[in-house]
């Protein structure tokens, strides 16, 4: 239950939870294995009486073949891994639109490039960013003043706001909806006051 993750709404938490939902998968079969030969290993080789079962000191071919099967598991999901971060990281060769997402104590401001729009959240005023669904959304994000987290669960896609540093990234958001953010790195005292809205629409609608 603890390992449940959201559907995510974007075309790149998509390649992010495949790629999660492999090493849930591998690591239940390793579970389920390591799990059934203490099993049987208890069972097996219990004491009966007071004599000990035989001993095994030793066995070469054994030794190598755990350690080879884990290190092949091992490369092979940071093989995948690297598959999965370049997908996600890959820009879009023609974003829909580009975004100035600016973090600062203690809240958002959202700058609509091509329209200069600026919408800036406050006290009470939770800000929103509207975007329209199936198109690139290329984000440009900054912090006004100390580290920042901008981070919305059902993307499963999160980036740090740091200060002097422009991260950029693409969301291509495929449902509509509203989608609740928040800044996920303790920035101060009214840290918890930054949440924000993504709001995806038709594109008609946008």
């Amino acid at each position: 239950m603890a390992g449940c993750t959201p559907t995510s709404v974007t075309e790149q938490g998509r390649a992010i939870q495949s790629t999660y939902n492999l090493f849930l998968y591998i690591a239940a079969v390793v579970f389920a294995l390591v799990s059934g030969l203490v099993v049987w290993s208890l069972l097996r080789y219990r004491r009966r009486g007071d004599e000990l079962p035989e001993q095994t000191h030793g066995h070469n071919t054994l030794e190598l073949l755990w350690t080879l099967i884990p290190t092949v598991i091992v490369l092979g999901l940071f093989w995948v891994t690297l598959q999965t971060q370049d997908r996600v990281a890959e820009p879009a060769s023609r974003p829909a639109l580009t975004v100035e997402v600016t973090g600062f104590q203690w809240s958002w401001r959202f700058r609509y490039e091509e329209s200069g729009a600026e919408v800036v959240g406050g006290p009470g005023n939770v800000p929103e960013l509207v975007v329209p669904v199936g198109q690139p959304v290329r984000i440009r994000l900054r912090s006004a003043d100390v580290v920042h987290s901008f981070y919305v669960p059902q993307t499963l896609f999160k980036r740090q706001a740091i200060p002097g540093i422009t991260n950029e990234f693409d969301l291509t958001f495929e449902k509509v909806g509203i989608y609740h953010g928040q800044c996920t790195q303790f920035c101060g005292l009214a840290h918890a006051d930054m949440a924000f809205r993504i709001r995806v629409v038709t594109q008609g609608e946008y």
